[in-house]
């Protein structure tokens, strides 16, 4: 099928655009050097992200009352803290490092790739992120967005349908006429389902459930990197 319907691309950011491994492994490492920790920080990093999806799915299923991400990735931070008692965390330090969700890195090739992608369409992050981590992230890498929509505001959190359909609401547009991109095939596959075009960005890390299976014909576009991207679509 043709794309050239597409008028806006929502993107991922936890993982597509910003690197959140790099960021959090390097204030954990920090933190485990002072402490003498002999710790797996790689390790750490894993559990506080997965963790944090589980406690978000039971968010999801109305388990849990409604929280933003911030509030999620500190809660999770608890647990994590009598798992691994040689870091000694304390309430200062779950503070702090639930600030680092806000200072990720883009990955370099995105900055120049987003003002290709914005001379045709509309792009706009759709992220399971609060809004202030899209906000803080973005400002720290020079990032012009057309749009930031955090599933926080959307009552709904990505894969839930619902959270694809209202991003096309506030867009104002009809799905088909919106491309996802990630570097999730979950996340495109519900987004696809509603009927989005979807584009699928090779993981720089190894991304919990970002690798790609055994089709990506599945997908309209599949790209290396976000420079082969934009040669692709614009």
């Amino acid at each position: 099928m043709s794309i050239d319907n597409v008028k806006s691309l929502t993107f991922d950011v936890g993982g597509t655009v910003f690197d959140w491994q790099s960021a959090t492994q390097g204030a954990i490492g920090r933190l485990a050097e002072v402490r003498g920790a002999d710790l797996n920080v790689a390790e750490f990093c894993l559990c506080w992200r997965r963790d944090m999806f589980r406690r978000l799915a039971k968010v999801r299923r109305g388990e849990l009352s409604w929280a933003n991400a911030d509030e999620l990735h500190r809660a999770v931070l608890d647990p994590l803290a009598d798992d691994y008692p040689q870091l000694g965390l304390n309430d200062e330090d779950k503070v702090a490092l639930t600030g680092v969700w806000h200072e990720m890195d883009a990955w370099p090739d995105f900055g120049p790739a987003l003002s290709r992608l914005r001379t045709r369409y509309t792009v706009a992050v759709l992220t399971v992120l609060s809004w202030s981590i899209a906000v803080d992230c973005s400002k720290r890498n020079a990032l012009w967005w057309d749009g930031i929509l955090s599933c926080e505001m959307l009552g709904a959190y990505k894969p839930d349908a619902a959270a694809y359909r209202r991003g096309t609401e506030l867009l104002g547009l009809k799905p088909e006429e919106v491309m996802m991109v990630a570097s999730h095939p979950r996340d495109l596959r519900a987004a696809m389902a509603v009927g989005f075009r979807s584009a699928f960005v090779l993981p720089r890390h190894d991304e919990p459930g970002g690798n790609l299976d055994d089709h990506p014909e599945d997908f309209d576009i599949v790209a290396s990197d976000f420079t082969e991207l934009a040669d692709k679509i614009v």
